[in-house]
């Protein structure tokens, strides 16, 4: 006996330990050490689960993700909580994929994340670690060296992540000593930036070597690099002076670069050190040797300094010249010079005659070699807006006589000379528009400086081949400058056109139209965040009368690439006038983007208790083939949103998605539920589609769901003087049943007023109704009439409702039967159906049930 105790505490003990291993082992958790992302990207933080007895049960399943100490995500039987650009595939959760997906993630997403499991009752928490990673940009500032010069070279590495970087300068692949790193520097993203300073001696320029600026990091499989072959040039010679507009309170401010090689050189006003807000300047695109500014004293502008900097690329530093703004000082200057020179003047008067007549030579001689003439000076120019030339003439020891004159393509020259007489703002007719001219003049110590302007309206027709010439006569003596009209331009109109070849690929067609001169190049790119060049097809130009071309150009992109929510396709055009200069950029996400999904309605079924109800919704018009699908339910009178998952409540079938014959794709989704009256009365559930075209995605619902439930009888009896019918299973409990009779012949039916119906509930909430009619009194019973009766069932989910009828027929009670009784309802054809009746006297009674 005690033996046996002893043998079943043991294997009790046994048993406890044999259950506690399987509970310890039933669930185990796998994530990978760390993952790696690079910025802007989408992350995926990989956590895979598995339980000893499959398949799980959702209603102990629980999901935790922490970032640190924050919980950003959290998945249990009552539906999701996550963080924004948190997300979870809650499909493959019931297969043991916990993984989170996060969202353009940046440098601040960088860490260590959690990731908690609970199968009830078991748990279990696993860290990875998330590293974040920024490719470095590598440009190297200055490629064009003077020769026989040391110099310094720049080369700019941006926006990468993490911190730790290495710099090496080359010479035809060989490390270059005289280097130095500048300070590390952080941008507001988070990644950083610096600077590489390389001193070159002139012997290691010698042979026009390649310079090479290579950037090794973390982030890049090889090294990225920016190398140019040394090409020598010569840096620009500047020169800046002002000049007043005649009547006009603006000044114009004239910075010329010239001697410079190669092209271009970029022209920079900076007022008291900054750069103006009002930037009412513009660069010389014909010559791109000079560049104007105009200054109104009474736009609030302060007095102060004006500069004037120029970028070239034999520069590491831009060159700067200043002029002061100080009206006090220059009327100063003005009036004690002419004081000055009017004693001057006085004094030589008084000279001799041959020796005044020798003076007055060298005096003229000396200040017409002096005597200056700028290049013409334009604003922007584009067709359709008026354009202003300028020209100034400085230090002529006469007051000068100002010809603008303008050359037809014909080769007719015609002046438009300066006339003082000339009203103000009217001008002279040409090429069929309007030129004005306006002069201002100034005079200090006998020198006299003159800024002119020809103003006009371009139009590509009348003047793309005109020349117009600004001519300074001072003293007996000329000089001129031109300007070819090569800059009037047209810019050019743009369109966008996307479709679908028929492997798949993004056909993307940019037509130019109407743009002047005709020259102009054409350039795809692609990418996230960084662009890579792609091959294009540009067409032929194609003249229109007005002297103006369009063209087309045509490229080929991967339809699979536009999956990622931040592919961008890029292309820019380059017109020989800055004017025609222009992009165009394009992702998914853009309106430009013609294939976004579209969702019909719902389609919804008549949803009958107890029975199976298919929902689905088509989906059309939609590429690339990147469709997310997800079911959601509201409850009745809820707000929060639960996601449907398949079980034995909801099955939600394979979507297979379609290749339409115009290359977009489509599909049905799907979803069944087994229906309960009290569970899914009133419910709603929306279809959620998700697309890399879509920013939100796109819902239908199916509304508040309708559930009704059948009525069926379930019986038919007589007792004594009482008709009982059984109803059962009806939903909702609004029903109407109602009972007739007539005498010898089935008209003029009376209502029977002795009718009691007593409803019930049953358990899966549906309803019952016994409806008892007291159908014959004691006299009727000895009445040898017939007899007709009616019992009619009334329910919204009947249509028609049902109706009953029988008959007691007169003549022998004991051969005396019932004819056949008829039902009409939603239930169909059902066979005849054999009910007793019993009365008082004896009747045998048979009931056929007849349902149509």
């Amino acid at each position: 006996m005690e033996d046996s105790v002893t043998g079943k505490v043991l294997g009790f003990l046994l048993s406890l330990l044999l259950l506690q291993h399987r509970h310890c082992s039933a669930l185990e958790v796998t994530v990978p050490p760390d993952q790696s992302s690079p910025m802007g990207r989408d992350a995926l933080l990989p956590c895979t689960f598995r339980v000893d007895n499959p398949p799980m049960n959702p209603k102990f399943l629980a999901i935790l993700w922490h970032f640190g100490d924050k919980e950003v995500l959290r998945y249990d039987n009552k539906g999701k909580v996550s963080s924004p650009r948190v997300s979870i595939d809650e499909r493959a959760l019931l297969e043991g994929n916990a993984s989170l997906s996060l969202s353009n993630v940046t440098v601040s997403d960088g860490g260590t994340y959690r990731c908690s499991v609970i199968y009830s009752p078991e748990t279990q928490k696993k860290e990875i670690r998330l590293r974040i990673h920024a490719l470095p940009e590598v440009v190297v500032a200055k490629r064009t060296l003077v020769r026989n010069q040391g110099t310094a070279l720049r080369c700019s590495v941006t926006d990468f992540y993490p911190q730790r970087i290495t710099v090496t300068w080359l010479r035809n692949g060989k490390v270059l000593p005289n280097s130095a790193l500048g300070p590390l520097q952080q941008n507001a993203d988070g990644t950083f930036r610096l600077n590489s300073t390389l001193t070159l001696t002139p012997s290691d320029t010698e042979d026009t070597p390649e310079i090479a600026c290579l950037v090794q990091h973390e982030s890049l499989p090889t090294p990225r690099r920016d190398s140019f072959r040394v090409q020598y040039g010569v840096p620009p010679s500047v020169q800046v002076y002002s000049a007043k507009i005649n009547g006009r309170p603006e000044q114009v401010l004239v910075c010329e670069a010239s001697q410079f090689q190669p092209e271009p050189v970029r022209i920079q006003w900076l007022l008291n050190g900054k750069i103006p807000e009002d930037l009412k300047k513009s660069r010389d695109g014909g010559f791109k040797t000079g560049s104007y500014y105009v200054i109104n004293p009474t736009g609030g502008i302060q007095v102060g300094n004006i500069s004037c900097a120029v970028e070239h690329e034999t520069l590491l530093l831009p060159i700067t010249e200043t002029l002061q703004l100080s009206p006090e000082d220059t009327e100063a200057k003005y009036s004690a010079g002419n004081i000055a020179a009017a004693i001057f003047l006085t004094m030589l008067l008084m000279g001799a005659g041959i020796t005044a007549g020798l003076w007055f030579l060298i005096y003229k001689r000396k200040y017409f070699q002096r005597f200056r003439v700028s290049h013409i000076h334009r604003s922007q120019t584009v067709e359709g807006k008026k354009v202003t030339l300028y020209c100034v003439a400085s230090d002529c020891p006469k007051g000068p006589r100002v010809i603008w004159s303008v050359q037809g393509h014909d080769g007719k020259k015609t002046e438009v000379a300066e006339d003082e007489a000339q009203a103000e703002g009217e001008g002279k007719m040409l090429l069929g528009q309007e030129f004005t001219v306006r002069t201002d003049r100034t005079g200090t110590d006998g020198r006299h400086n003159v800024t002119s302007s020809l103003s006009f309206t371009p139009d590509v027709s009348a003047h793309k081949d005109m020349v117009v010439f600004c001519k300074f006569v001072c003293d007996g003596k000329a000089k001129e400058e031109q300007l070819h009209c090569s800059f009037i331009s047209a810019k050019p109109k743009d369109y966008i056109k996307l479709s679908l070849s028929d492997s798949g690929e993004v056909l993307s067609r940019l037509t130019l139209q109407e743009f002047y001169p005709r020259g102009i190049q054409i350039r795809w790119s692609c990418g996230v965040g960084h662009y890579q060049e792609l091959e294009s097809i540009n067409e032929r130009f194609t003249p229109n009368s007005n002297y103006t071309y369009n063209t087309e150009s045509e490229c080929k992109i991967l339809g699979q690439l536009f999956t990622d929510p931040g592919f961008k396709v890029r292309v820019t055009w380059n017109q020989q006038s800055s004017t025609g200069q222009g992009s165009r950029e394009f992702s998914a996400r853009d309106p430009e983007f013609p294939w976004c999904p579209w969702m019909e309605e719902i389609i919804k079924p008549a949803l009958k208790h107890n029975s199976e109800g298919r929902f689905q919704c088509e989906i059309r018009g939609y590429f690339p083939k990147a469709l997310e699908v997800k079911w959601l339910r509201r409850e009745a009178g809820g707000q929060e949103l639960f996601s449907v998952s398949p079980s034995e409540k909801y099955k939600i079938p394979e979507m297979e998605q379609k290749k339409e014959a115009d290359g977009t794709f489509s599909c049905t989704a799907a979803l069944i539920v087994s229906v309960s009256g009290k569970s899914d009365n009133g419910a709603e559930f929306i279809c959620r589609v998700g697309h890399p075209s879509l920013g939100e995605p796109l819902d239908r619902s199916t509304g508040a769901l309708s559930v009704t439930g059948v009525p069926v009888v379930r019986s038919c009896t007589q007792r004594g003087k009482y008709i009982i019918m059984e109803i059962d299973q009806f939903y909702p409990q609004d029903i109407g049943v109602t009972w007739q009779r007539a005498e010898k012949e089935p008209k003029d039916y009376k209502p029977i007023p002795d009718v009691q119906n007593k409803l019930y509930q049953n358990s899966d909430g549906t309803y019952r109704l016994t409806s008892i009619c007291e159908g014959m009194g004691l006299m009727d019973r000895m009445n040898p009439n017939d007899f007709y009766f009616t019992a009619r069932v009334q329910h919204e989910a009947l249509n028609p409702p049902i109706q009953k009828e029988f008959l007691r027929k007169e003549g022998n009670p004991q051969t005396a039967v019932l004819s056949p009784i008829h039902m009409w309802g939603y239930l169909g054809f059902l066979p005849f159906t054999q009910i007793s009746v019993h009365s008082t006297y004896l009747y045998f009674l048979h009931f056929y049930l007849y349902l149509d």
